[in-house]
């Protein structure tokens, strides 16, 4: 009986360690849009949406069906939902919503461009 007891609760604790989706990193908006990700072995991976991108050669991770090719930049997490990669930060999409509510209610109408900005390493700068 307490083997069968065991056996739902080892099977939770693997659930929990399983591994996460990657996320998607954005670094600047606009002109285009410069993002990418950290993959399992620590390495920036940058989006690219060349002709190339259906060759799995090149394409080592996708996100949704987006390409991100390897580098070898480093990276790392600083903080939840901000990555580093060589000299610049990278901010998820979670940490851009959150800056764009709080800049939102300042703007103007009329001025303001929704996801414009830049990640720095203490999150998303609306432009």
């Amino acid at each position: 009986m307490k083997r069968l007891l065991l056996i739902p609760i080892l099977l939770l604790t693997s659930c929990s360690l399983a591994k996460k989706d990657p996320i998607y990193y954005v670094h600047v908006r606009p002109p285009s849009s410069y993002s990418g990700t950290i993959g399992d072995d620590g390495f920036f991976y940058y989006f690219t949406n060349s002709a190339d991108r259906v060759n799995d050669d090149i394409c080592k991770i996708r996100i949704d069906g987006a390409c991100f090719v390897k580098t070898d930049t480093p990276a790392e997490i600083i903080k939840e939902g901000i990555m580093k990669a060589g000299d610049k930060y990278w901010c998820s999409e979670a940490v851009i919503k959150e800056a764009e509510k709080v800049q939102e209610s300042s703007y103007n109408f009329g001025t303001y461009n929704p996801g414009y900005g830049i990640c720095t390493e203490d999150g998303w700068i609306v432009e």
